[in-house]
């Protein structure tokens, strides 16, 4: 992996300070974004594990407990080697043993490293307070689109790809940039699927070999948000027919449907964003725009025609195209 540079955030300055071999004892990730805490955590190891063997554990409240988790970060084996604790979700810790983590913290064990992962960026609780006194958190979230363009390059470039048109990595990043783990996934396809190096600077034949797929699912949501009939059947037919299946659209169209009912019902209410949508940024981005477009009889009432759908899709009582067609009418011409 090609090193990575970028001054907008402590996630970068600690990068920088594995490359110099500065490491500290315990780290607190906050933000869930896969591909980063992933990253992060690899970075971490390559940097201590250089000619001493690091043993690497993953601890988890709801596998083992709370009880177990606080005994394995005391545990001491002068005959063992070092090891490399990392704890997901710290703020599930119960009674006393949130004590003894804060305990840890102010006097951790020399031998050991510890990585703390919170996925919800921000939560400010008493305990996570505590924490928080001793180092500051890391951030990794998904980072906004100028950051995204430096990732994205960064994996073009491990693909041995150098040169990527502005515009093209716009596109990507406007369709699949929900996370740093989805845009590197969908990247590392891409250049698996181009023959020729130069194809990936044409950007006409990059959307026509590529990406007509996904900027047709986009498009056919945000049409379906804007309740726009003729566009949502026209696109939603051509999915069926030529790229997808209603088959694959259920599920993106449950979340969509599903996230517009939360709206609905838990307004002014912050949820924690989804590594793993199904929604494209563009679409997750006027979702609460087009809540506002369906009531909540209606968007219940889509959500039970697609269960209806699946069932007829699976017993052969329904082709493709009629069931997108039934699907788009009914939900937007009568809610």
């Amino acid at each position: 992996m090609s090193s990575f540079s970028s001054n907008s955030n402590q996630l970068s300055t600690a990068l920088n300070n594995f490359s110099e071999g500065k490491v500290e004892p315990i780290y607190f990730l906050m933000g869930d974004d896969q591909y980063l805490q992933q990253f992060f955590i690899k970075k971490l190891q390559e940097s201590i594990d250089q000619g001493n063997k690091i043993d690497k554990m993953m601890l988890s409240v709801e596998e083992i407990g709370s009880k177990d988790v606080i005994n394995k970060l005391n545990e001491s084996d002068i005959f063992s080697s070092k090891q490399l604790f990392v704890l997901r979700n710290p703020n599930s810790l119960r009674g006393k043993t949130r004590d003894e983590l804060v305990e840890y913290c102010s006097n951790p064990n020399s031998n050991n490293y510890l990585v703390l992962i919170q996925d919800e960026y921000g939560i400010k609780n008493k305990f996570i307070k505590s924490l928080l006194s001793f180092f500051n958190p890391i951030s990794v979230s998904t980072p906004f689109d100028s950051e995204l363009k430096k990732w994205a390059k960064l994996f073009f470039k491990d693909n041995g790809i150098k040169k990527i048109p502005n515009k093209t990595i716009e596109k990507i990043i406007d369709i699949f940039g929900e996370s740093v783990y989805g845009l590197k996934n969908e990247i590392d396809k891409l250049c698996l699927s181009i023959d020729k190096e130069e194809n990936l600077e044409n950007f006409n034949y990059l959307e026509s070999a590529y990406l007509t797929r996904s900027y047709k699912k986009f498009e056919f949501f945000n049409y379906l948000g804007k309740r726009d009939t003729r566009l949502s059947v026209k696109l939603g037919r051509s999915l069926v027919s030529k790229d997808s299946s209603m088959l694959d659209l259920l599920r993106p169209l449950n979340e969509f449907f599903q996230e517009l009912l939360f709206i609905k019902i838990f307004s002014g209410t912050n949820r924690n964003s989804n590594s793993y949508t199904l929604l494209s940024p563009s679409v997750n981005r006027q979702l609460p725009t087009y809540a506002n477009n369906f009531t909540s009889k209606e968007i219940v009432t889509a959500i039970k025609r697609l269960a209806k759908i699946d069932k007829q899709i699976k017993s052969s009582n329904i082709d493709d195209e009629s069931a997108i067609t039934e699907f788009v009418y009914a939900t937007t011409r009568h809610g």
